[in-house]
């Protein structure tokens, strides 16, 4: 080997010992395919759980944008399990609620044909990071679009899966242009 070349090779050398270093961290096949299932599996439960909150939307209106913790505690209490304990109880709340369900009677229940303008819907994962996570994207998605047109996204939610855990962790949420002008506002108790 040239003088000139050593360094080159050096250089792919070290960068194929960190390649296969990568490689042997990763989970086999069986394991990720297991792992992409279970991810998939908790982020449907928390689109579930999510979707649930929609029913507060009148509540919140008439409370002035105020969510009352306890018509709201039990969804919590069954969103709490998904999270890892290092994601704080105040990310777990609702995500998104739209404006215009706030005209829903709010009587004693709201009734179970309830159609909410949108619904969260939990997103194919198809990678395994590097770390041993899966991440997991949820979108508000409008229900009540006009013919022809497709529907929008209103917000978004994003969180890894750690497939030791089995928890989210690192949660992150947002709103699209969209979603921001026809957002019911919430405000912290």
């Amino acid at each position: 080997m040239s003088d000139t070349a050593a360094p080159e090779i050096s250089s792919l050398q070290e960068q194929i010992r960190i390649a296969e270093a990568k490689t042997a961290a990763l989970p086999k096949a069986d394991d990720a395919e297991r792992g992409l299932t279970a991810a998939l599996t908790a982020a449907g439960e928390v689109a579930k759980l999510q979707n649930n909150y929609r029913y507060l939307t009148p509540s919140v209106a008439a409370d002035g944008g105020m969510l009352d913790t306890a018509t709201s505690q039990s969804t919590l209490r069954n969103l709490i399990p998904y999270f890892a304990p290092s994601v704080h109880q105040s990310n777990l709340g609702p995500w998104y609620l739209l404006a215009s369900d706030k005209d829903v009677a709010a009587g004693v229940g709201i009734p179970m044909s309830f159609n909410s303008g949108f619904e969260w819907v939990a997103q194919v994962p198809y990678l395994v990071n590097d770390d041993s996570t899966i991440t997991v994207t949820w979108l508000a998605m409008e229900t009540r679009t006009g013919a022809g047109e497709k529907p929008a996204v209103l917000a978004w939610a994003r969180a890894d899966y750690d497939l030791v855990r089995k928890a989210f962790v690192n949660i992150q949420t947002g709103t699209t242009a969209t979603g921001e002008a026809l957002k019911q506002e919430v405000k912290a108790p």
